[in-house]
């Protein structure tokens, strides 16, 4: 059980790594910190499945206790990671606008810039940091083909209608409801882990102090 929640951690946080990362250059904010402590705790918990494989299959209360010990600071660490999750990529609302209008303002002299605005409006079909209006305001006043499913002649008509910013915004709360609601409900699992795995050991000691084995 250890190993397939340290295997599905794993995965999510891979799978959520490379989709924030994609979004890190235009909010500033170090929003993949909590993918980067999935990708960690994962392969953390299934090298510590080991001792409590081990422990079993040897009846030792040691290496049992070893395991428990080590999956609770674990899911300690997860619940913290969770609460981070939901809270930071919640009230980060000020710096992504902010940053993102300071990105998007270069958007005709920089092919950077350039580059991270036109991923983030095809990636979530936004466009401007408010809306369309924006791209009066700077450059040649055209609207750029990433604002149109990526069309050669974009026009407000056919432009995307949502803020860049707002569908930022939304997009990292859903992020942090996925990995904080994931985080919470691998936790729960591994708490049971954590029981089961203290009776084990205690019924090893107990047996152990009569002269028996399990």
């Amino acid at each position: 059980m250890s190993e397939l929640c340290g295997l599905a951690i794993l995965v999510v946080g891979i799978l959520m790594h490379i989709n924030l990362n994609n979004y890190q250059e235009a909010v500033k904010d170090n929003v993949t910190v909590p993918s980067m402590t999935f990708i960690v705790i994962g392969s953390i918990i299934f090298v510590i499945a080991f001792f409590g494989c081990c422990g079993a299959i040897r009846e030792s209360h040691c290496m049992t206790i070893t395991f428990a010990s080590f999956l609770l600071t674990i899911f300690i660490i997860q619940i913290a990671v969770a609460i981070y999750a939901f809270v930071v990529f919640r009230e980060s609302n000020v710096n992504i606008y902010d940053t993102y209008k300071e990105v998007f303002y270069n958007y005709w002299t920089s092919t950077t810039q350039r580059e991270i605005v036109d991923m983030v409006q095809s990636n979530l079909k936004c466009c401007g940091v408010d809306s369309f209006d924006d791209f009066k305001n700077i450059g040649n006043h055209t609207i750029p083909p990433s604002c149109c499913e990526l069309m050669q002649h974009c026009s407000e008509s056919m432009s995307f209608q949502t803020g860049c910013a707002s569908a930022l915004k939304s997009f990292l709360i859903y992020a942090g409801k996925v990995l904080g609601g994931i985080a919470i409900g691998i936790a729960a699992v591994e708490l049971i882990g954590i029981i089961f795995a203290l009776c084990l050991a205690q019924s090893i000691k107990n047996f152990e102090k009569r002269g028996y084995r399990v």
